[in-house]
């Protein structure tokens, strides 16, 4: 056995990455408060869609039917108007920008600490525009309960076994069909919830997602919403986590408008997505707690430095202006409550590598390069075979000691467009061992908010992944330790050459770390 492998199974687990993180401090009771089974009460009951649709019949639930004919109504309205379907899509982000665009466009925090909380009240102030426009514009007073469907594709059945789930993972069919269902079965006109397959609508057409794309195991194992702020480097925490995966890779694989962020909210599907998004954080808030000191920033992002200096805005369902500011988390405990915070929220296995927030920089941190070549990504695995090694005056078998931790970081990721795929990462030279949940995988890149010029001229997004479990895991046959081992980027089951080879998804490099 060599020194670095034996260095690595002596690790004690006492890492200095994760190690005595604070527990952070409740300034006053959360509204939504660790321990409770729902937020409260509320006749707004969000369902899970797979109940309201009958695949044998053909009828759609009320609750769905109404969805599409108010997503039909919206979708005739002039976009200026703030109860429009393109109104509600450009405020979270619009394909082409420009100078006269009301203030509430183009504004969703994308790897911010505000992500989750942003989407709440976007999806909450949709949620009540749909409603009413269902009840005051097609006159249906008995759907004055209406609440939004979540799409519940991390299901698992009796058993746990992810084959025998495939149906959640699809898209749901009422949105795959080109005609609309009333609930008896009959079809009427155009379905409004409808997309072609192709990368104009979805890429994603009847086969299902792969189940570690929409799993939320990894991020609902994590105890904190968000790095503490003594903290610089450390776990990224469950809002990055949750945002990376399952958020970003089921944007990814779904494909076409989902597939970038001035596109995403186009897709009717997005708001299910996004409701499940929530769900995940409801179930998380029911053991852990978020910081109660946050405040809403005056002024959110800039895209140019000539922007005007404006706060987060939107539009509820009287066309009024409603500015986030205060508490972050100051949300209504009674807006809705959801069918269940037990079914698909996170009980598989996770991999042993998960995701940190970079490394500490400076002489005292090893770095041990896989590739300095900008490197494109297929439709066929690729593998980096170990180069040569420039980690000062040690080698990756003595940099690495008892107690060490190995971080595998990957920098400059983007895509020209949305490829359609995520891809996963694994570890070791055994080209055959593809799994997922086998001990060489890693995580995944995904190209959801690093596509697109601007992701090109910022130079892409960075992730960093603590891999020291992974490498005491893997098999003298998949790395004996005597080199850095072999880094493979596989495409998903799903990925599809044209889109990749159009999208051009990419990494400027990549590197190991030894901290």
């Amino acid at each position: 056995m060599n020194v670095s492998r034996r260095s690595l199974l002596a690790g004690t687990g006492a890492v200095a990455l994760v190690a005595g993180l604070p527990q952070v401090a409740a300034a006053a009771a959360p509204r939504w408060r660790a321990g409770a089974a729902q937020p409260a009460r509320s006749r707004f009951v969000r369902k899970d869609v797979a109940g309201l649709f009958d695949a044998g019949t053909g009828a759609w639930a009320p609750e769905l039917y109404w969805y599409a004919k108010a997503v039909g109504w919206m979708k005739g309205q002039p976009q200026t108007e703030p109860n429009s379907w393109k109104f509600q899509w450009y405020t979270h982000g619009k394909p082409q920008r420009e100078r006269s665009d009301p203030p509430e466009w183009s504004q969703c925090p994308h790897g911010d600490r505000y992500f989750l909380p942003w989407h709440r009240w976007y999806v909450y102030y949709f949620e009540r525009i749909v409603r009413n426009v269902i009840v005051d514009e097609l006159g249906r007073k008995d759907m004055a309960d209406w609440a939004l469907p979540y799409w519940n594709y991390a299901h698992l059945v009796s058993g746990g076994d992810p084959a025998a789930s495939e149906e959640w993972r699809r898209i749901p069919l009422p949105f795959r069909q080109r005609r609309i269902h009333d609930p008896r079965g009959q079809e009427e006109g155009e379905n409004p919830l409808y997309l072609p397959f192709d990368t104009g609508g979805r890429c994603l057409g009847d086969e299902p997602m792969p189940f570690d794309e929409v799993d939320p195991a990894v991020a609902m194992r994590e105890d904190f919403f968000w790095l503490p702020e003594d903290q610089e480097i450390g776990r990224v925490g469950f809002s990055r986590a949750l945002e990376g995966s399952p958020h970003d890779l089921v944007h990814v694989s779904t494909g076409g408008l989902m597939g970038a962020v001035p596109t995403a909210a186009g897709d009717p599907v997005f708001w299910l997505h996004h409701a499940n998004i929530d769900r995940f954080w409801t179930a998380w808030l029911t053991r852990r707690q978020v910081p109660l000191s946050w405040q809403w920033p005056d002024a959110r992002p800039k895209h140019a430095p000539d922007d005007p200096d404006l706060p987060y805005l939107l539009r509820d369902e009287n066309g009024d202006q409603r500015t986030l500011q205060g508490p972050v988390f100051a949300f209504p405990r009674d807006a809705y409550m959801y069918e269940s915070l037990t079914d698909g929220t996170g009980s598989g296995e996770v991999p042993s590598a998960f995701l940190v927030t970079g490394v500490p920089q400076g002489a005292t941190a090893p770095t041990f390069s896989v590739t300095e070549e900008v490197t494109h990504l297929g439709a066929e695995p690729l593998t980096l075979s170990p180069g040569g090694e420039t980690g000062g005056t040690d080698t990756f078998e003595t940099a690495v000691g008892p107690g060490d931790r190995v971080v595998l970081t990957f920098e400059g990721v983007h895509a020209d467009a949305a490829p359609c795929t995520a891809f996963r990462v694994f570890l070791g030279g055994d080209e055959s061992d593809t799994d997922p949940a086998g001990p060489a995988f890693v995580g995944h890149l995904a190209f959801f908010g690093n596509v697109g010029p601007h992701a090109a001229h910022t130079g892409g997004t960075r992730l960093s992944f603590d891999v020291t479990e992974t490498l005491r895991q893997l098999p003298e046959q998949a790395w004996s330790g005597d080199e850095m081992p072999a880094v493979r980027v596989v495409p998903g089951p799903l990925a599809k050459a044209e889109a990749v080879a159009g999208a051009a998804p990419r990494f400027a490099r990549a590197a190991f770390t030894v901290v």
